[in-house]
């Protein structure tokens, strides 16, 4: 099934054409399987059921204020960031541009549009609207872009792939791949992939990959992730297009144990699990399922990071201990240890041992109840050093900005500038300070 067929058909010719929100609740945004990248899976329900259940996102408690919401402005970055991107390449090629509005990703008028757009063989397609009702999953891609225009953009993106291959769908003979633009610099594996840290990026991107292929009649062996600058080792590069970031279509996920279209399939089985089972689920005074334990390992949690943090305090949440990860939390969990105020909780329970283990039980027992409010009494390590006072000492603190404020003026090439903004120096004399 190719070409416009495959936009409403699975492979065995069946009708899938959802309507109305009954017919789309199986079917998931490549950017909805984020939290299961991320292994926070609490942020999920919470962002479904959590108002139901009195939670409160970051961004409606008293106090909030817009000025310092880092992630809120991260977001407005990427979308200039991604003008910024269309802008200077419609100084070389004509772009077309599908989606104007979040709606669109579901409009099937969008979706036909994107193919013809690509029957056409336009140069550049910004914001089309893809679907795989295999799979049902949409989203809407931020660059398709035709093979030999990627060729000139980025000689390295084909790694020795043909730039010209059979596509049966489409008359001119070119096919496109994925090219998604993203806000932030890559770091580029000895391989030109991205590690595990960025496993949400390569999932939406193969997501997109497989849509794109079941239209055109040819699934290409990657896509891509073009950032503001790149690292490769010991390599920088602050231009765009010097390197894309390749995400292979067999990838494989070392961290999962398993292919990146595997670790795609259980994230979207995840999220349908989630809305058709979810709202029967509680999170206290017990996770109702295993899903809803907080990681406090993972940050990226806005707008819910108050509510997970209140729901971990209550829990008395492992992952809230210093080097406890998820997975050494599963290997308590399974020996009946949930919280780190149980008596059982040690350092061996939570598999760490030498210094990394003493460190751990030393956490646990001072904040246990009745325990000492700061640990050692004395302080005798390197007491050489610091027990008699020089007769002056300075001490000097900076606080600095990255270069995220960036009025993408230079683009292609990396803008902004990382400043120091405010400098602290005192001076201890005469055991005065």
């Amino acid at each position: 099934m190719i070409g416009r067929a495959a936009i409403t058909q699975r492979d065995d010719g069946a009708l899938v054409d959802p309507r109305t929100d009954a017919d789309w609740l199986g079917w998931v945004a490549a950017g909805a399987i984020r939290n299961w990248c991320h292994d926070d899976l609490l942020v999920d329900w919470l962002s479904e059921y959590g108002e139901q259940h009195g939670f409160r996102r970051d961004d409606h408690l008293p106090g909030y204020n817009r000025v310092f919401d880092l992630s809120r402005f991260l977001m407005e970055q990427g979308r200039r960031f991604e003008q910024a991107v269309l802008v200077d390449l419609q100084q070389r090629w004509p772009v077309t541009r599908i989606a104007t509005r979040p709606d669109e990703a579901r409009s099937l008028a969008a979706a036909e549009a994107t193919w013809d757009a690509m029957k056409n063989g336009a140069p550049l397609i910004a914001s089309g609207v893809l679907r795989d009702p295999e799979r049902r999953t949409f989203g809407v891609a931020d660059l398709l872009v035709r093979s030999d225009v990627l060729g000139e953009l980025c000689p390295d993106a084909f790694l020795g792939d043909q730039l010209e291959l059979p596509v049966a769908a489409m008359r001119h003979g070119r096919h496109y791949r994925i090219v998604d633009i993203k806000f932030s610099t890559l770091h580029l594996l000895k391989d030109g992939g991205l590690g595990a840290d960025s496993l949400s990026v390569m999932s939406q991107a193969w997501v997109y990959n497989e849509a794109l292929g079941r239209i055109q009649g040819f699934t290409p062996p990657a896509a891509y992730v073009a950032g503001r600058a790149w690292k490769q080792g010991g390599a920088r590069g602050d231009r765009c297009w010097e390197k894309l970031a390749r995400v292979p279509r067999e990838a494989f996920v070392r961290s999962r144990d398993e292919d990146l279209g595997a670790v795609v399939g259980r994230a979207i089985a995840w999220v349908r699990r989630l809305r058709t089972e979810g709202a029967e689920w509680r999170v206290l005074p017990i996770p109702s399922v295993p899903e809803l334990w907080p990681n406090m390992k993972a940050s990226s949690d806005f707008p819910w990071h108050s509510a997970k943090a209140e729901i971990a305090t209550k829990l008395a949440e492992l992952t809230i201990l210093p080097r406890v990860n998820i997975e050494l939390r599963a290997a308590a969990h399974a020996v009946g240890v949930t919280r780190w105020d149980d008596g059982r909780t040690s350092a061996t329970v939570l598999g760490l041992d030498g210094e990394h283990g003493r460190m751990l039980d030393a956490v646990i027992a001072v904040n246990r109840d009745g325990g000492e409010v700061l640990r050692p009494d004395r302080v005798s390590a390197d007491e050489e050093r610091w027990r008699v006072p020089p007769p002056a000492e300075a001490f000097v603190d900076f606080e600095f900005v990255h270069d995220m404020d960036d009025d993408f003026s230079t683009f292609p090439r990396k803008g902004g500038q990382a400043l120091i903004f405010q400098i602290g120096s005192g001076t201890y004399r005469d055991r005065s300070w």
